[in-house]
């Protein structure tokens, strides 16, 4: 909608979550939010957007999961095959029936790989420092938890690569500069964090009270949430063998993705202790939430070990052997994605098309053939209309904090009977409208400020801490007019300024044709 009206607000989100102006997209992964707004304008239906994006996840995961196998010294036959695996594996096939962001993260880990790989091959002579930045800075803008396992994995991979190059300065300096060039390109993200957060305190997202029940192990059965299934376990387990069995074989590389895969494998499972660590720092049942989300990152790592591998085993038959047996398990793990998948299908096509009714509102006099016809119509805002859900990630919680913040957003935001219109001005400020009887009338607006917001009720500015909140930050105005009142919501910055913003974008441009230049230059040269 701000693409279409042109009524931008970085910060406020004033069109979706029942049009609050509450901040969303500012604290979660806004690079990637714009790029699927952008999308959705261009296709104009839920239905194509679904279509599109699911092809290009599956796509993207399955490139790059090639590359990296490539990168790993892979066949060509044995790269494409993991790239199947790993395309059709349950993180990726999460954002075709759930939206699951964290299924984007997984599926760009490849290409972190690829960039971590050259800090330990060829005295890091290949690093190069403005493709490292926009990889890094991509997983920031796209989520900011598997960001920071990709953050972790270069982190080890650049201690490999410090200890074993002779020309640690020059490694060093690539990524010292690379790290501020990254920190340019995600301004808009933590310079967002850091004043949003520093001026208000937040509800955090989902506390997840039993962390050890929320993890992912080996298993002999299909793949589930907490089970990695019986074909990908048999992978990880043979390669994880294979390192102890052969590590005087296996090149560094290979050693190296293998002993972090298996960390990643031990943090997912219940090999840890996540009741006592829950306990100890109660942070990571609101941040980590489930440590199953390790696990994603663990295939990435394991897959690309194991395909590199098998293409070293020494005889031509054994590989064709293992070549096979890795086409019929790639075939059953397809045939359970596109299992996984139906059944969502069938979910729609039932006669309670809701996948879930946790913490929902649905308009009491609409059918459920109603809600479909209301999702696939072409004005896109008409479904979420007829069916809405209380989340209150991110709403202020500065003066009374709520003890169910999911039960108050409800009674302020979804079911609020007073009855008021709202408009976007050009500034992005949003415009809330409603009438009165008499003058000095106290009413509790539908709308959500923060300690930086900007209040004009009917032209005039009124002070934030002069006005009376809800426990999720829904202001109770006095009106000063009988008849129409108007209060108008903006948030202002001092840090993420519009010119700051255009400096980030324009880093971006710059920064992505450079490095499509030189590699383009590069390919010819080769062929040259």
């Amino acid at each position: 909608m701000q693409f279409k009206t042109g009524n931008f607000s970085y910060f406020q989100t004033n069109y979706g979550f029942q049009q609050g102006g509450r901040i969303v997209n500012a604290l979660y992964g806004p690079g990637f939010a714009y790029l699927l707004g952008g999308l959705l304008l261009i296709v104009h239906s839920w239905i194509k957007f679904q279509i599109i994006s699911n092809f290009l996840i599956f796509f993207i995961s399955g490139y790059l999961m090639y590359i990296l196998s490539r990168e790993m010294a892979s066949t060509k036959r044995i790269s494409l095959l993991t790239a199947t695996f790993f395309m059709t594996s349950l993180w990726i096939t999460r954002w075709s029936t759930e939206q699951n962001f964290m299924a984007w993260g997984v599926a760009l880990m490849p290409l972190v790989v690829v960039m971590a790989l050259k800090m330990i091959k060829n005295n890091a002579e290949d690093l190069r420092i403005i493709p490292l930045a926009l990889v890094v800075s991509l997983m920031i803008q796209v989520h900011l938890l598997s960001a920071l396992m990709s953050i972790g994995v270069l982190i080890v991979f650049f201690i490999v690569g410090f200890i074993q190059t002779n020309k640690k300065r020059q490694l060093v300096l690539k990524c010292i500069w690379a790290s501020l060039l990254s920190v340019v390109l995600t301004f808009n993200v933590w310079g967002a964090m850091l004043d949003v957060m520093t001026k208000n305190q937040l509800y955090p997202p989902y506390d997840n009270p039993d962390m050890a029940e929320s993890t992912m192990n080996l298993s002999a059965g299909n793949p589930t949430l907490t089970q990695i299934g019986l074909v990908i376990s048999i992978i990880f387990v043979l390669q994880i063998l294979w390192l102890f069995m052969k590590r005087d074989q296996l090149p560094l590389t290979n050693k190296v993705v293998t002993i972090l895969g298996l960390l990643f494998l031990i943090l997912a499972s219940n090999i840890m202790p996540w009741t006592e660590i829950a306990a100890s720092i109660p942070e990571l049942q609101r941040f980590l939430q489930f440590p199953r989300r390790f696990e994603g990152f663990a295939s990435v790592l394991l897959f690309a070990g194991f395909g590199a591998t098998l293409s070293t085993l020494p005889f031509k038959d054994s590989r064709k052997y293992c070549e096979f047996l890795l086409l019929a398990g790639s075939l059953s793990i397809g045939l359970q994605a596109y299992s996984e998948i139906n059944k969502s299908n069938q979910i729609w096509n039932n006669q309670q098309p809701l996948a879930s009714a946790e913490n929902v509102n649905v308009v009491s006099s609409k059918s459920n053939k109603q809600i479909t016809h209301a999702f696939t119509s072409p004005r896109l805002g008409a479904g979420l209309d007829l069916v809405t859900k209380a989340t209150p990630d991110y709403l202020p919680d500065n003066r009374v904090t709520s003890k169910d913040p999911y039960v108050d957003y409800k009674r302020d935001m979804m079911i609020n009977k007073f009855r008021v219109n709202k408009t976007v001005n050009r500034s992005g400020d949003l415009i809330v409208h409603w009438n009165t009887i008499k003058k000095g009338e106290s009413t509790s607006l539908p709308v959500i400020i923060y300690n930086g917001s900007t209040l004009k009720l009917n032209g005039k500015k009124i002070n934030l801490k002069k006005i009376r909140v809800s426990t999720m930050g829904s202001p109770t105005v006095e009106s000063t007019n009988e008849g129409i009142n108007t209060l108008s919501v903006g948030y202002k910055s001092k840090i993420v300024t519009k010119l700051r913003l255009l400096i980030v974008v324009l880093t971006w441009v710059v920064s992505s044709l450079w490095a499509v230049g030189r590699m383009i230059v590069r390919r010819k040269n080769k062929l040259d």
